[in-house]
């Protein structure tokens, strides 16, 4: 890929990086979080999930940026598919950050007139400057590309950031006071955050049919450059020995086989949705000491892993088709 494009790969990877440390930091830091309009649902839950989305997608951004194409056309073809990666990356931060600023403007009496306040706001205004300077740098470096989509996407599209802002902005926030409140509450911040990153994402790039090389044929051909490259005396040599080893026993190959995403394109996901939910259990017990009682575990639980698992669902179903996340496999 061009160099304006291996740039503008790692500028959205550091805005992912930034953006994670600034909801970290608004969340957790004394000062900040007594002020910080956007710590509770649904705005914390569309944040929640940006963390997790926009590093994902970037890292797919610096593969597809930094990876080797056999030909310019193979290239040029998958410019596509970079482009879609990187901005919905940065529309992941953007629509947060539009969920932070309604909160913020919601909530003024929460922060006018403090200075840690007048500090939460400046830091919300610097993540704004620096994601549109991130957006502008993906921009430039795909001008090479039409991005001039079907009319109906960009009706479709701002009737979804209409609707979202509407939504967030009178949505009655006494609801989240009961359990069937808060998980309601959550799913409004999930559809938001996925809704616009998919209607935006899909409007601002253009189409690309198929055939297309989707994460596999990344990682497979990133490998083989790599292998390629590994002198006798490198210890990666002797992992990727024992890594073919492995791929030969029958075991290895039916987990391999029933986890293609190309041939069973939900196995995958599902697992994922189970362990990232079972995760975040995890690292809420730990940060909050544990639930004691049996009861209150399974309710927790109940909630993070059902969360987690609907949100990554949603998320796969809309966007790993245009971001090229895996193409299908019927032959093999």
């Amino acid at each position: 890929m061009p160099r304006s494009v291996k740039i503008s790969a790692l500028l959205t990877l550091g805005l992912a990086i930034l953006f994670f440390l600034f909801f970290d930091r608004c969340k957790h830091v004394p000062d900040l979080s007594t002020v910080n309009a956007f710590a509770e649902d649904p705005y914390d839950s569309v944040g929640s999930f940006a963390v997790q989305l926009a590093p994902f997608l970037a890292l797919l951004a610096i593969l597809r940026a930094f990876r080797p194409y056999p030909s310019e056309k193979t290239r040029d073809r998958q410019l596509v598919l970079f482009a879609r990666a990187a901005y919905c990356s940065c529309l992941a931060v953007a629509v947060t950050l539009v969920g932070d600023v309604i909160a913020t403007i919601r909530h003024p009496s929460l922060w006018l007139g403090v200075s840690a306040g007048h500090l939460l706001v400046a830091l919300l205004v610097g993540m704004i400057i620096v994601t549109s300077l991130v957006f502008w740098s993906i921009s430039h470096a795909t001008r090479t590309l039409s991005l001039r989509s079907p009319l109906q996407r960009w009706i479709r599209a701002s009737a979804f950031s209409l609707a979202g802002i509407l939504l967030l902005a009178l949505y009655p926030e006494e609801l989240r006071q009961s359990p069937g409140g808060e998980i309601l509450t959550i799913a409004v911040g999930i559809i938001f955050f996925f809704g616009l990153v998919w209607a935006l994402g899909t409007a601002i790039t253009p189409s690309l049919d198929p055939p297309f090389e989707d994460v596999i044929d990344d990682l497979v051909i990133t490998y083989q450059w790599q292998k390629a490259r590994i002198t006798p005396s490198n210890p990666l040599l002797a992992l990727d020995t024992l890594l073919e080893k492995m791929l030969t026993l029958s075991l290895v190959r039916s987990i391999f086989y029933w986890l293609n995403p190309r041939r069973h394109p939900w196995n995958i996901v599902i697992l994922l949705g189970v362990l990232l939910g079972i995760a975040l259990l995890l690292s809420d017990m730990i940060g909050e000491g544990g639930p004691l009682q049996l009861g209150r575990l399974a309710m927790v639980a109940t909630i993070f892993i059902g969360v987690e698992f609907t949100a990554v669902l949603l998320g796969y179903a809309l966007l790993a088709k245009p971001i090229g996340l895996f193409r299908s496999d019927t032959h093999n």
